[in-house]
C-alpha cells in the first residue's frame, strides 16, 4: 500500500485512481490549486466526456473537503482554490486557523504556516468557517 492511500485510508477516503492522482498533484503544488487549473492538469483535450470528468474532480473534492484532507480558500480572485489542509493548523474547532497569501502580481495563493491564536475569540462564539486572507506581492515577485 502506497503512502497517498494510507493518508486517503486514514481520512476514511477510499483510495481510487483518480483520487490518489489528485491527492499527489494537489500535495506537489506549493499554492494552493484553482479548479480550472486542476481541471487542465488532468484533461486531455482529445478527451469528449468533459462533463463526466468536471463532475468527478467537484465529488472528488468535495469528498476531499468534507474529510478535512483538503480546504477551499477563496481569495478574492473570484475562482475558489483548494490546498491540503495542515492538521498541525487545525484548532479546537477542527477547521484550520491560519492565514493565506495572495500575491496581486503572480495570482498565487499560498498557506502561511502561523496558526492563528484561537484565544481572540469569547468562549461563547462557535467558529464555523475561516477565511483570511493578507494581500500584496509575495517574495518571489517582490525580486522582479
Amino acid at each position: 500500500m502506497t503512502k497517498t492511500e494510507r493518508t486517503l485510508l486514514s481520512k476514511g477516503i477510499r483510495p481510487t485512481e483518480m483520487r490518489s492522482k489528485i491527492y499527489k498533484f494537489l500535495k506537489r503544488k506549493q499554492s494552493a490549486v484553482s479548479f480550472s487549473d486542476l481541471k487542465k492538469a488532468f484533461v486531455q483535450k482529445s478527451d469528449t466526456n468533459k462533463t463526466a470528468n468536471r463532475t468527478t474532480f467537484y465529488r472528488n473534492l468535495k469528498t476531499f473537503e468534507d474529510k478535512g484532507l483538503i480546504h477551499q480558500v477563496n481569495d478574492g480572485s473570484g475562482e475558489a482554490k483548494f490546498a491540503i489542509s495542515d492538521e498541525n493548523a487545525k484548532g479546537d474547532y477542527g477547521i484550520d486557523l491560519h492565514m493565506h497569501f495572495y500575491c496581486n502580481r503572480c495570482q498565487k495563493t499560498i498557506c502561511l504556516p502561523n496558526k492563528i491564536s484561537e484565544g481572540s475569540l469569547p468562549d461563547d462564539y462557535e467558529v464555523n468557517d475561516v477565511n483570511l486572507v493578507l494581500k500584496g506581492i509575495c517574495k518571489k515577485c517582490g525580486k522582479l
